[in-house]
């Protein structure tokens, strides 16, 4: 018989917290959608290999509240505030973690952020949907997964060009490297 993950209990209550707030009524149903989540991801084996760092989790828990509360005040706000900029369009981005729980947490994680979406996904490639300035939604994508490397006690690829500039850059090349296309372009890279 396996052991039920006291990490994942953890990280299910944190999403429900974040889905529900921290409201007694809502955690009498949200305890026992908790408690059964752990109970089938135990069950069904989970992730093999997939650990989980507690310091990790520490740190990426209160990003993940913060983001998730910006996100929801940046949309709400775009969308009563018609005049507020938007510049939306995709970016490629190349994922530096490797592959298994740790890279589909990370895409799974991106529409947390502010103004981004996960709109394609293949290997090492991201193509994401931003509401505005693609340079900073790189460098959103680059805190996320580096604080998801620290989650999962994984190391980036330093050859990923998405969000990693070499130790070496020169002045101006610290803006992570993407491709940019127009809503509407063509888009038959792969």
């Amino acid at each position: 018989m396996r052991r039920i993950s006291l990490v994942w209990l953890l990280v299910f209550a944190l999403v429900w917290t974040v889905l529900a707030a921290p409201r007694f009524d809502a955690w009498v149903a949200g305890g026992l959608a908790v408690l059964l989540g752990t109970a089938l991801h135990t069950g069904l084996g989970g992730r093999q290999g997939a650990r989980i760092s507690l310091r990790g989790l520490l740190g990426f828990a209160p990003f993940f509240v913060n983001q998730s509360v910006r996100g929801g005040i940046d949309v709400a706000f775009r969308a009563l505030h018609p005049a507020r900029p938007l510049d939306p369009g995709f970016i490629r981005y190349r994922i530096g973690l490797p592959a298994g729980p740790a890279r589909i947490f990370f895409v799974n994680c991106i529409s947390l952020l502010p103004g981004t979406f996960s709109a394609q996904f293949h290997d090492r490639e991201l193509r994401v949907h931003l509401l505005t300035d693609d340079a900073e939604g790189a460098r959103k994508l680059e805190t996320l997964e580096e604080k998801v490397a620290r989650l999962f006690g994984v190391r980036l690829d330093s050859s990923a060009p998405g969000g990693h500039p070499p130790s070496s850059s020169s002045p101006g090349d610290d803006a992570p490297s993407v491709s940019r296309t127009l809503p509407g372009e063509e888009d038959h890279h792969g």
